[in-house]
């Protein structure tokens, strides 16, 4: 029964990976995301978004990336959900440092991602005062390591949410 869901859910990514870019319409998403409209069909967005989870043994790597179609915002508040019964957080490296004003981890006491297997949350935010960040249309934010906790094969969840986006813009969470 697993190797058969693994199976579909394996068919399911690449048929992803063949279509147009599409995005998860909401504030809430998921580093797997099922995807329901095109991204040209955006204007004035900010999207955050992830390839898959990267392992090396029990050692894991999350890019959380971001794209929009204004290089010129103000910033961006982002919260990243994950299980600690299955994830123990690392660290935060390969930061995009420009106008870095938050990187904290806490447990997710206010349930923002609507989640109850999450309970820690990684909250990351950039601000900038001249309102031109990121400076590009495209950028990896961060890559966050995790420890597996234990040697199971089951799906890790990764949630995002976010605690503020600039004035004007959609928020697009997910791939």
């Amino acid at each position: 029964m697993k190797k058969l869901q693994k199976l579909q859910k394996l068919q399911k990514l690449q048929k992803l990976r063949n279509s147009e870019t599409t995005v998860y319409d909401g504030v809430v998403g998921s580093a797997v995301e099922g995807c329901d409209k095109p991204l040209a069909s955006y204007k004035n967005f900010q999207q955050v978004y992830n390839d898959c989870i990267t392992w090396n043994g029990n050692k894991a790597s999350l890019t959380v990336k971001y794209r929009s179609d204004d290089a010129t915002t103000p910033g961006i508040g982002l919260r990243v959900h994950y299980n600690s019964s299955q994830l123990s957080f690392s660290e935060v490296v390969e930061k995009f440092e420009t106008d870095l004003i938050a990187e904290s981890v806490s447990p997710d006491s206010d349930n923002e991602d609507n989640d109850k297997s999450t309970d820690m949350v990684i909250l990351l935010g950039w601000a900038s005062l001249t309102g031109i960040w990121p400076g590009e249309e495209e950028a990896n934010l961060a890559t966050i390591e995790f420890t597996k906790v234990d040697s199971s094969n089951e799906d890790y969840i990764v949630n995002y949410t976010s605690s503020s986006n600039a004035a004007g813009f959609e928020l697009i969470v997910g791939k």
